[in-house]
């Protein structure tokens, strides 16, 4: 296995791509926070996460290295995950390896005021897509990699809010 592949991936010179998508949820910021970070609750929610397969105790703190069981379809893979920035109930952000694409994952938390005074929770993934495939990278990322990433982030972000609304 390359070496590259247990470290977090570095930001691309050119070829990435960028998007985000925004979801509001009927729950306050420690809710959504608990599912974000609370490897037992993202398994019930994340579309593509079976279990964790190398954890630490305190995650996510900056600096770790975590493993994940992920599927995408009939794809069984590894998904490394590495949190560069964590500031409770506001932002997570991950530098990702999944198969051949990388990304710098970052979710933020803004609380909304709802009818009736009820907490709410603005969430917003951005996401950052690369692939560190020589030659056909740029191609990989634009083709495949960006429309697979937009819809599972999508269906994500519904699934998140569907079990913090449910669970609150």
């Amino acid at each position: 296995m390359n070496a590259r592949a247990f470290a977090p991936p570095e930001a691309p010179a050119e070829g990435a791509v960028e998007f985000s998508e925004t979801v509001e949820i009927a729950a306050d910021a420690a809710r959504v926070w608990r599912a974000l970070t609370d490897p037992s609750e993202v398994v019930l929610w994340d579309t593509g996460v079976v279990r964790p397969l190398e954890i630490a105790r305190d995650y996510p703190q900056p600096g770790q290295a975590t493993r994940w069981r992920y599927e995408l379809g009939p794809l069984r893979l590894t998904l490394r995950d590495f949190p560069v920035e964590v500031v409770e109930q506001r932002t997570f952000r991950s530098l990702i390896r999944l198969g051949p694409f990388c990304f710098d994952e970052t979710y933020s938390l803004h609380e909304v005021a709802r009818e009736g005074g009820v907490a709410g929770t603005r969430l917003t993934a951005k996401l950052v897509l690369w692939s560190e495939v020589s030659l056909l990278g740029g191609l990989l990322t634009r083709w495949i990699g960006r429309p697979t990433a937009a819809s599972v982030v999508r269906h994500s972000l519904e699934a998140i809010r569907a079990h913090c609304e449910a669970r609150n």
